[in-house]
């Protein structure tokens, strides 16, 4: 069989870990130029910079687990509760995944089921044709976005998501600079601030991530991230802006960093198993859904 699964984020990549004990001939289509969602991670030059998710900190015993096999694989470590990436975030997904069938930078924007055959379009016109069996892992908004075929009953469950928005800002010097985190604080737009050249004990490299807040976010997330880079940097004072603007910066917008509500079900899948949809906005909101979510369906006997 020949199986298709749209985002390479960690939904997934999880799900291609899980369905490829009963597949062979999966392919995975992700609209970025790497994987990892939220579990991203920037390269500059030799250093990694993760601009999402900087860490696991699991709740549930399956995500326990799941880090304790990473430990084991050296893709992550543990401190106290913390589970703290080695060489990136993204090395995760990475590792769940054989990246040979991964198609980077391909943004699927039409999947139509014809002659029992989903048959899928890119954005530049670019036809993937002949998969027995679909699976949608990207955010709902994006999956109605599409044009997909899909039964109304999961059409209107998928209606119901709404997200919140978190801008994210990455700040890095090769000059050993220092981040005045408490003058940043003091905006209330700033939500947390990471300090990643110390989770990697960089000493020649300093690099930062200030996360806003979601009401920030959400107030400006149909611009640009230059727009909102320079929305985000007026909202300080001079001198902040200033001590800012000594760092290079890269800003990114998650649009749908945090699903406000959650579908009460585990994952969907039509009743003749060749369409299915997993993530974080099954049953609940974080980490810890995208892993029951796609590991559910993707242990169903197909």
């Amino acid at each position: 069989m020949k199986i298709a699964i749209i985002g390479a984020g960690f939904s997934g990549c999880n799900l291609y870990d899980n369905l490829k004990l009963q597949f062979e001939d999966i392919t995975i289509f992700e609209k970025s130029r790497g994987v990892g969602g939220r579990l991203s991670t920037k390269y500059i030059d030799d250093k990694f910079i993760d601009h999402g998710t900087p860490f696991l900190i699991p709740i549930t015993e399956d995500l326990k687990s799941f880090c304790s096999d990473l430990v084991k694989n050296k893709v992550i470590k543990n401190r106290y509760d913390e589970f703290l990436p080695i060489n990136g975030m993204n090395k995760i997904c990475k590792f769940l995944i054989n990246e040979e069938n991964l198609k980077t930078n391909t943004k699927i924007i039409e999947a139509k089921f014809i002659d029992n055959k989903w048959n899928l379009v890119d954005e530049n016109n670019n036809n993937y044709t002949g998969f027995d069996k679909l699976f949608l892992t990207i955010p709902a908004t994006q999956i109605l976005e599409m044009n997909i075929d899909l039964e109304e009953n999961i059409k209107n469950e998928l209606e119901k998501i709404n997200y919140d928005s978190v801008f994210s800002l990455i700040l890095y010097s090769n000059a050993n600079l220092k981040l005045n985190e408490n003058l940043v604080y003091e905006n209330s737009c700033v939500e947390n601030i990471i300090n990643n050249s110390k989770k990697y004990l960089y000493k020649d490299f300093s690099s930062y991530v200030i996360h806003s807040s979601r009401k920030f976010a959400n107030e400006v997330n149909t611009k640009t991230k230059e727009e909102i880079l320079e929305i985000f940097l007026n909202s300080f004072d001079e001198k902040t802006k200033e001590h800012l603007k000594t760092f290079n910066l890269i800003p990114h917008l998650w649009k749908f960093a945090f699903v406000k509500n959650s579908l009460d079900m585990s994952y969907y899948l039509n009743e003749s198993k060749t369409l299915g949809i997993c993530g974080d906005y099954f049953n609940f909101s974080n980490v810890e859904a995208s892993l029951t979510s796609s590991e559910l369906l993707g242990s169903v006997n197909f």
